[in-house]
């Protein structure tokens, strides 16, 4: 007796690493875009698990859902570049991601729906689906991924075009082992199936002869149907089939791909009204060894079903489709996946990161390179109100290396001024200021790589003892180590003299160099020079010749000084103790020093990179050029961006400092620390006439020619004569 046939609906299978990937896919490839994407999965030939009862019970096989399978691999989206389970069969599936939760529930899923079943239809029509039959079996998902709390709102839809009136079982199901003659039949089926790939392409006909003990089988692609199936009669004592991979383990209901299998048959071959099918379950048995027939009789889940197929009418894109898929219940709802109770804290804390920094992609900032500004290396000399603020900045575009030197500890006053430190970090004599900056970085960050050294760091001015030579070397030595292997050096401290070492040494090793000085209510914020080469220093020991590239080189923070940086910290009151300045200050001038250095990394020509000229409005670099200096005014909230030229007279910076350096290393720093004259060890020091300097002039300031300036300064003054005499003025 004919009943209608009744399908077991797809139900999906989606892995966690999925959702990560689709995530990805939203930051990095699609942002806004809402067009659809084309992601894989599959399917597999469904079997019942069997199920152990007690020792009076028997073991029970029960049907598990039909699945479609969704995983990473997914995202290679290249028709037959993903890798498959052996007997699966791999399908296309449309994404359509949105870009809020309105718009999510907005979507008209019955348009959706029609426009994958015209798709089906065409390939139909065209004959594509007949060499490439998963294009009968695209699946859709709609979603929606809350990325800020790892929730994704979805909702899958395997579009099936329904057949009016319906398709009739005019047979009940026939299991296949008892459809064969012999088990060895079975084998000869499975060698078959391995043997050929038709049963990863999903569907396949096949003409079965019972009496050919020896080929009971012949198994071809659908493109095949002419030469395998022909009219379906058994003229030649051949039984023919229909097949397809069925992902149900029902009993008696074939698996969702038949429907749309089915109308291919009534479109392409009318002329099969009733047709045996094949749904062949058994691809697990395929990735296994062989298996001799008895068990395969026993194993086999495979049914073979007898049908009435509904003879064609119209096959248009009006002809209904349905397959929104249904919950646990039943109901036609939308589904949500919360990742963020299983996902790693530490990841989510990146995740939502970089999620903030890519948004600026998707619309602001399309061009901007974030790979390079996390990948940059910051050295933060001085760990204090500056150092403190400027970290949270630089953590918050995304660095994940970030190093403190300071030698000072936490005070009671700190923890209200500085963001990094708390009450606890002041108890007990305050923990070692760099130490404490880098341990709250990881806390507010665990990913990040952040480190804190506690040293003092040698000064002009600030004499040397001979019980401290060894532990000022090995300082120097560690914080020319720090220079080196970092990209960007801040100079952050609150004197003058603790910026000469750090300077000298990143203009040496050609480091982004970046200072930040703050007053009662004014700032500065600039970065240094870069020689563009090693030779730029000219031959060791001699100045750099006056035509040299030298000359457009910008200024550091000392070349528009006239005397050498000294002591600056004895004997001080307390207000020059401490940093008096507006509380506000240090925030903006932090900001303001950071965003610099960004808009220095996404300039092609980096650290080199010019400042922009006046009434200029093209740059090379996404966020423009990057000024020189930035002062700036709180008293009327003013700004302006100056640019400076370096100095062949710079005390930090100028060629004759840098080579003096690198040709006496150590002891040309004791020198400048001790303000020591030595004038046979370092003849370019000695002054004019050969006679030695003047014990007024320091050394750095004799070295690079400041000391001869100023002579010749005061030899001009004393040679202008100047008048009192009102007649000495013309009258206008």
């Amino acid at each position: 007796m004919s009943e209608t046939l009744r399908f077991e609906a797809f139900s999906s299978m989606v892995e966690p690493e999925f959702w990560s990937g689709l995530a990805h896919h939203k930051l990095h490839s699609a942002r806004l875009d809402t067009a659809r994407a084309v992601v894989r999965g599959e399917f597999s030939g469904g079997r019942r698990h069997a199920v152990r009862g007690n020792s009076t019970e028997p073991t029970q096989r029960l049907a598990v859902p039909a699945r479609l399978r969704v995983n990473q691999g997914a995202w290679e989206a290249v028709q037959g570049n993903t890798q498959q389970q052996t007997g699966a069969v791999g399908v296309n599936g449309y994404l359509h991601n949105t870009n809020t939760i309105e718009e999510f529930k907005k979507r008209d899923k019955g348009e959706l729906l029609r426009d994958a079943g015209a798709e089906i239809l065409e390939a139909i029509r065209s004959g594509r689906a007949t060499q490439a039959p998963e294009l009968l079996w695209p699946f859709l998902l709609l979603s929606f991924a809350d990325l800020k709390k790892y929730h994704f709102y979805h909702w899958f839809a395997f579009p099936a075009v329904t057949a009016d009136p319906p398709d009739m079982a005019t047979e009940p199901p026939a299991p296949l082992s008892s459809f064969v003659s012999r088990s060895s039949d079975l084998e000869h089926l499975l060698t078959t199936f391995a043997g050929t790939s038709v049963c990863a392409q999903g569907a396949f006909v096949a003409r079965y002869y019972p009496s050919n003990a020896g080929n009971p089988w012949r198994v071809g692609p659908l493109s095949e149907w002419s030469e395998i199936y022909g009219s379906g009669k058994a003229e030649d004592g051949g039984i023919a089939l229909l097949g397809f991979v069925d992902p149900s383990s029902h009993s008696t209901r074939p698996g969702w791909p038949l429907r749309n299998l089915l109308t291919w048959l009534r479109h392409c071959h009318p002329e099969a009204t009733n047709v045996n099918v094949l749904c062949f379950r058994d691809t697990a048995l395929l990735a296994g060894g062989p298996v001799d027939g008895a068990t395969l009789v026993q194993q086999c889940e495979s049914i073979v079903l007898r049908v009435n197929v509904t003879s064609v009418v119209s096959l248009t894109s009006e002809c209904q489709v349905s397959g929104w898929e249904r919950n646990e219940k039943q109901k036609l709802v939308p589904r949500i996946v919360n990742l963020s109770s299983t996902m790693d804290p530490v990841r989510l804390a990146e995740s939502a990161l970089d999620l903030n920094l890519q948004l600026m992609r998707w619309r602001l900032a399309p061009s901007i390179d974030l790979a390079k500004i996390a990948g940059t290396r910051a050295l933060l000399v001085g760990a204090g109100t500056l150092g403190a603020y400027t970290a949270r900045v630089l953590l918050a575009w995304g660095m994940r290396k970030i190093t403190f030197v300071d030698n000072g500890r936490v005070s009671f006053s700190n923890p209200a001024r500085q963001p990094l430190y708390d009450f606890e970090d002041s108890l007990d004599g305050g923990k070692p200021k760099a130490e404490a900056a880098a341990s709250s970085m990881r806390k507010i960050f665990p990913n990040i790589d952040s480190q804190g050294i506690q040293m003092t760091i040698p000064m002009p001015g600030h004499s040397i003892s001979a019980s401290e030579m060894d532990s000022t070397r090995a300082t120097v030595a560690r914080l020319d180590e720090l220079v080196a292997s970092h990209d960007v050096i801040f100079l952050l401290t609150d004197s003058r003299e603790s910026r000469w070492l750090p300077t000298l040494l990143g203009t040496l090793h050609r480091k982004i160099v970046i200072c930040v000085a703050l007053g009662f209510d004014s700032y500065v914020a600039m970065r240094h020079g870069v020689y563009a080469h090693d030779d730029d220093f000219g031959p060791m020991g001699a100045p750099k010749a006056a035509d040299s590239s030298e000359a457009v080189r910008l200024g550091c923070y000392f070349c528009n000084d006239v005397v050498a940086p000294t002591d600056s910290l004895s004997d001080r009151t307390l207000d020059q103790q401490c940093t008096v300045t507006r509380p506000g200050l240090a925030p903006i001038a932090s900001g303001t020093a950071v965003e610099l250095l960004t808009t220095i990394l996404q300039h092609p020509q980096g650290g080199h990179a010019p400042p922009a000229a006046p009434g200029a409005n093209d740059s090379a670099g996404e966020f423009g050029d990057p000024e020189h200096q930035i002062r700036g005014y709180l008293i009327g909230f003013r700004q302006h961006a100056i640019v400076g030229q370096a100095s062949s007279l710079c005390t930090a910076c100028s060629p004759s400092v840098i080579n003096a350096y690198r040709q006496h290393g150590f002891d040309f720093l004791l020198r400048a620390f001790n303000n020591t004259l030595v004038s046979e060890d370092a003849p370019h020091c000695a002054a004019e006439d050969g006679a030695d300097a003047p014990a007024d002039y320091s050394y750095l300031e004799t070295l690079t020619g400041l000391a001869a300036l100023h002579r010749q300064t005061d030899t001009m003054l004393e040679t202008i004569e100047w008048s009192e005499s009102d007649d000495d003025f013309e009258a206008i």
